[in-house]
């Protein structure tokens, strides 16, 4: 049994505390951390724990539209640069939603 720790991530702050997580896990229980653009799309019977965490914008999870905005803000560069968290939950496969999970935001002031 494993967790699986899946990040959105646009500057690298999210995965930076995606990554404190597993490593923060990892004394209980084997982990992998993922991006969610590298992330499955069934989580497999060996996922104990399923941690999900990406940035605030604008009150909610990303869109296309908002993840655009950062990247020019980032001058074109993002972690998370293909789908973000809300189109992944949107391919999840149905047996994938009956396990234990977490989850967590990060944002700017």
């Amino acid at each position: 049994m494993k967790a699986l720790v899946v990040y959105e991530s646009m500057y690298g702050n999210t995965e930076q505390i995606a990554r404190a997580i597993a490593e923060g896990l990892s004394s209980h229980i084997p982990v992998e951390a993922v991006e969610v653009g590298g992330a499955p799309t069934t989580i497999g019977p060996d996922v104990a724990l399923l941690v999900v965490g990406g940035p605030t914008h604008m009150f909610g999870l990303s869109r296309p539209g908002s993840r655009e905005s950062a990247a020019e803000r980032g001058n074109g560069h993002v972690i998370s640069s293909r789908i973000g968290l809300r189109e992944w939950f949107e391919t999840l496969e149905p047996q994938s939603l009956d396990i234990p999970a977490a989850a967590f935001d990060t944002t700017i002031h």
